[in-house]
């Protein structure tokens, strides 16, 4: 795949969805009782996820680039991959995210769950641009909101598609593992758009700020 020119490919010189599934491949189910880790089911968002964002067939023009990532926590299951765009003045514009969450057999309810993970993503974008807390004598520098701004709603994604993989497992709750697969999958699409990587956070701490 390539994107702007270039392979794209991660620093282990493979496609980054391709290498996800190498590390998963040959495992089963790691861990007893109900604190496991099922490979199987990691794979099956991972191969959700690049179907819907159709990862393996698009490429994209110069600037923009894609990313993926993953994420086990609470019994939960979550796949995400996002399509960035960057301009010359490392402005970033969050074009569309698609998350795939296997969270068990039953969605108790369907939008509020929808509604949860979309609040995640968007907490976690948040997180990635401008978001820390620094301490100076002991004490926190940052006093409000103001200092630890939220993303926009004009700096938001036009499209955050969830979907839930039905499987046939114990229901789970869900919360917030949505949030953390954001960071990486918006950190490879930044490498893919502009050969930049990010080793730390947040993003303005390197010049990037939203478009």
């Amino acid at each position: 795949m390539t994107s702007g020119g270039r392979t794209f490919v991660s620093s282990a010189g493979a496609d980054p969805l391709q290498f996800r599934l190498d590390l998963l491949a040959g495992w089963d189910v790691v861990g007893t009782g109900r604190e496991v880790f099922d490979a199987g089911r990691m794979r099956g968002v991972l191969e959700v996820v690049a179907e819907r964002s159709n990862w393996r067939t698009r490429c994209l023009p110069k600037g923009r680039g894609k990313g993926i990532a993953f994420q086990f926590s609470h019994l939960e299951y979550v796949a995400e991959a996002v399509e960035v765009s960057v301009d010359a003045k490392r402005r970033v514009k969050v074009d569309k995210i698609w998350a795939v969450l296997d969270v068990g057999r039953q969605i108790v309810n369907p939008s509020s769950a929808t509604g949860q993970a979309q609040g995640a993503i968007i907490d976690g974008l948040s997180e990635l641009m401008a978001q820390e807390i620094t301490l100076e004598q002991g004490r926190t520098v940052q006093s409000n909101y103001h200092q630890f701004p939220f993303v926009r709603h004009a700096q938001a994604p036009w499209e955050i598609d969830v979907h839930f993989e039905i499987t046939d497992h114990s229901p789970t709750g869900l919360g917030e593992p949505a949030l953390p697969p954001i960071l990486p999958a918006v950190g490879h699409a930044i490498f893919a758009a502009t050969g930049t990587r990010v080793r730390s956070l947040p993003l303005s701490k390197h010049d990037f700020r939203w478009a």
